[in-house]
Formats: structure tokens, C-alpha cells, sequence
């Protein structure tokens, strides 16, 4: 029966198939999911800053020695499953804070990681890129920041 005058009809939506339900509280699934993400990222970059400053000369850590302990752990296989896990984890945090604005689930398990990881991938490049115009300004990879004088003065000899 349709609605007449003053009457209200109500409608029940349905899912499309494949929805997923609203969720309740927003902020705790954000909040989740970047403490995640910090996880995912700040775990393997802390044990790359570690293992550089002991491979490193007298503590002092140099472009050479992170490219160096990047490559290392890159080619020893727990190396290389605590970046890759990293990498899982913060894609799991980036799921975590897009479930309150998605609403499908291929979207929130395949798009989603996918472009986490994509999007790590880009910034790992753009760092790269940072990192290689920095080399490139100074004396060479490994001397940031040196300017390319030396903090030894010269005596001059006196005649006389």
C-alpha cells in the first residue's frame, strides 16, 4: 500500500551484495590502524638505524653505512622477513583505517593494501631521490653536510 497523505513509509535498505556493515566509532578504528602503520614503518627503520650505528665507525652514521646495512639485511633472509613483515603490517593499519569509509569488501582487502604498499613504494622512492640530489650537493655519497672544507686551518709559515 503506498503511502498517503501524512504517512511516512519506511524503507529498508539491503546491502548490496558484497557490503560490508556500518561500523560504529570511527576514531577507534583510525587510531588503530595508524598505530599500525607506526608499527609497520618504525619497526624496520629502527632496526636499520640500529644495525648502521654498530656497523658504523666510532658511531657516526653516514650515508654509506645505512646504504651498506640496507644492503646487508636485504641479503640475510631475517632481514629481509622483518621488512616484508613491516610492510604486511602497515598495510593491515592502512585496512584498518579505511574499514570506517569503505563499503565493500574487495575494495578494503585487495585496493587498499595494494595501494598502502604502492604508496610506501613512492615514498621509499621519493626518499631515494631526496637522498641522491643531497649526495650529488655535496662532496660525494656518505659526506652530508660536509660543504667541502676542511676544519683544519693551514699554518702559515712566518718570514722574518
Amino acid at each position: 500500500m503506498a503511502a498517503g497523505f501524512g504517512e511516512v513509509e519506511t524503507k529498508v535498505q539491503a546491502r548490496p551484495r558484497g557490503g560490508l556493515r556500518p561500523v560504529k566509532g570511527r576514531k577507534r578504528w583510525v587510531v588503530t590502524g595508524l598505530s599500525l602503520q607506526l608499527i609497520g614503518v618504525g619497526g624496520p627503520a629502527a632496526y636499520l638505524v640500529s644495525k648502521a650505528h654498530h656497523e658504523g665507525i666510532g658511531g657516526h652514521i653516514t650515508a654509506a653505512t645505512i646504504e651498506l646495512a640496507w644492503h646487508n639485511e636485504m641479503h640475510v633472509k631475517s632481514g629481509l622477513v622483518l621488512f616484508v613483515a613491516g610492510a604486511i603490517i602497515f598495510a593491515a593499519g592502512s585496512v584498518f583505517m579505511a574499514r570506517p569509509y569503505v563499503h565493500h569488501w574487495a575494495t578494503l582487502l585487495i585496493a587498499i593494501p595494494l595501494a598502502a604498499i604502492a604508496g610506501m613504494l613512492v615514498l621509499g622512492l621519493i626518499a631515494l631521490l631526496v637522498s641522491a640530489a643531497l649526495a650529488i650537493g655535496t662532496d660525494g655519497p656518505g659526506d652530508f653536510g660536509g660543504g667541502g672544507r676542511s676544519r683544519r686551518r693551514s699554518r702559515r709559515r712566518r718570514s722574518g
